[in-house]
């Protein structure tokens, strides 16, 4: 939706509006919770440091707020060259009473990981130029609200990229002070959009109606952070871990607990996508739901177990990315024997439905192909009919004009047709010379509709060609035939690719 100036105009002068814009102008550290920084000391000065806490937030208001910007640039500039590479300097008092000098921030590689008191001590300081950004492990809400108001949401750094998932701030930061400006609202009104009225006009963590499962992901809890919530949790708990990007909402999620417990503690469901936050240490993240105790399995019940200790994850003792591991069905059923073994009842455990489907062997033509196999398949995906558009009319060149069988996401106007994804059905592509020729008549149409995926069916399998930098190659494909799209492995792998969330966003 665009922004409505009325319905808001509304909004600011309810209530419920005005109160959130003046606590938007008086903000406290309470807006981001516990965010600070905590200084450590050689073990020889603790006499004259204790242990102390420093707030992140009001150390860069103190200094930040003795600077003038001319603007924008000069703003960032000062973000970029002296909170990340020389720091923020600022003294404290030992307990003689000398003052001594800190610097905050200086040669921390990680420093992503405080933008949340960073940015409320710029908003503090300037809020003309910086809002606070408050959306650390819910930035896949936030990607849903700048979608929703059609405020550009920048490219997210990959995780390696250290200093520029710092300096994303600013990206996200220039497109809200856009957006305010734009439609004329002062830094506490945008605050008040984006933390309070914004989020009623998108979908909040829902817990409730979870689809059924399509995959089973391992998450690692440690000791120092994890285990008192875990063994406190019920069902109606939420919580967020490290997580796969290719988790969906439902999934089952084995939650593993570090040295010294080493065994699988819970069951819990995916309550949101995986997603990626540059402002969250491990990046790939996921939100979790419906705490299921079950009887532990051990390590060493996995170690020992003729399937399970041949995962590459347990051979590597669920070190660094096998701790976000998926598993597939035929290990999932081998760890919950175990726990029947044990006395668990499995009655209450969630279990991956196995696809009854089975195609009809008496397909005659193409259509046939298209009906029995893949409009069932493309609503397995998520898609309706509404999705897709059957034969649509595109022009290739002089007079000539095609017609791709299913455009996904297509928008029809003459002159500037476009689609997410095209399919191309044949009735089979058993031969060389068929299946090459399939895919380039696929790739005109994909090159000219501009697609991100493109693919083709008949009725041996399903060929999903991803785009690379705008091309698509023969060679990069992914497979697979229609009983194997009946296994929920195979499955799951499709829909990381195809799936209508992934090509055309959430409903």
């Amino acid at each position: 939706m665009k922004f409505n100036k009325f319905v808001w105009d509304l909004y600011v002068r309810s209530e419920r509006g005005a109160e959130a814009v003046k606590r938007f102008s008086h903000l406290t550290e309470e807006f981001i919770g516990p965010e600070t920084w905590t200084l450590g000391f050689a073990e020889e000065d603790k006499d004259q440091f204790p242990f102390q806490e420093v707030s992140i937030p009001a150390v860069v208001r103190d200094v930040v707020s003795q600077l003038t910007f001319s603007d924008f640039d000069a703003a960032n500039r000062h973000y970029e060259d002296v909170l990340f590479k020389e720091g923020i300097s600022f003294k404290m008092t030992d307990i003689g009473g000398n003052s001594d000098d800190f610097c905050l921030l200086a040669e921390d590689e990680d420093y992503y990981n405080y933008i949340a008191g960073i940015s409320l001590g710029l908003y503090w300081a300037h809020p003309d130029l910086f809002l606070p950004y408050n959306f650390r492990c819910n930035i896949n809400q936030l990607e849903e609200i700048h979608a929703e108001f059609n405020i550009p949401f920048p490219p997210i750094p990959g995780k390696l990229q250290k200093e520029a998932r710092a300096l994303y701030y600013l990206s996200i930061n220039q497109a809200w002070h856009e957006f305010r400006e734009l439609h004329g609202l002062s830094p506490a009104e945008m605050c008040a959009f984006l933390y309070d009225f914004a989020p009623h006009f998108v979908r909040s963590l829902d817990v409730n109606d979870l689809p059924s499962p399509s995959k089973v992901w391992l998450v690692t809890a440690d000791p120092d952070e994890d285990f008192e919530f875990l063994d406190e949790a019920t069902v109606a708990s939420t919580a967020h871990y490290a997580g796969d990007v290719a988790i969906r909402r439902g999934d089952i999620i084995l939650m593993y607990c570090r040295s010294p417990r080493k065994y699988i503690h819970s069951i819990w469901r995916a309550c949101s996508d995986g997603f990626v936050d540059p402002f969250f240490y491990y990046h790939g993240m996921v939100w979790i739901c419906g705490k299921i105790s079950t009887v532990p399995v051990t390590f060493s019940e996995l170690k020992q177990h003729p399937l399970l200790s041949q995962k590459g994850a347990v051979r590597a003792h669920f070190q660094g990315p096998s701790s976000r591991t998926p598993f597939t069905v035929e290990e999932y059923e081998a760890i919950l024997a175990i726990m029947k073994s044990k006395g668990q009842d499995l009655s209450v455990l969630p279990r991956i439905p196995l696809s009854d489907y089975q195609p009809p062997g008496d397909l005659l033509n193409e259509r046939d192909v298209e009906v029995h196999l893949i409009e069932p398949f493309l609503k397995r995906l998520g898609y309706d009919e509404a999705d897709w558009v059957r034969q649509m009319p595109v022009k290739m060149g002089r007079g000539e004009r095609n017609y791709p069988d299913y455009a996904l996401g297509a928008k029809t106007k003459r002159g500037e047709e476009s689609a997410r994804m095209v399919l191309e059905s044949k009735y089979q592509l058993s031969a060389q010379r068929e299946f090459v020729d399939a895919f380039y008549q696929v790739k005109s149409y994909a090159l000219r509709l501009q697609c991100e995926v493109m693919a083709m069916a008949a009725k041996e399998g399903v060929w999903i060609f991803p785009s690379e930098k705008g091309a698509f190659s023969v060679r990069k494909v992914i497979n697979k035939t229609w009983d194997e799209l009946a296994h929920p492995d195979d499955f799951h792998e499709v829909l990381t690719q195809i799936g209508r969330d992934v090509v055309l966003g959430k409903k």
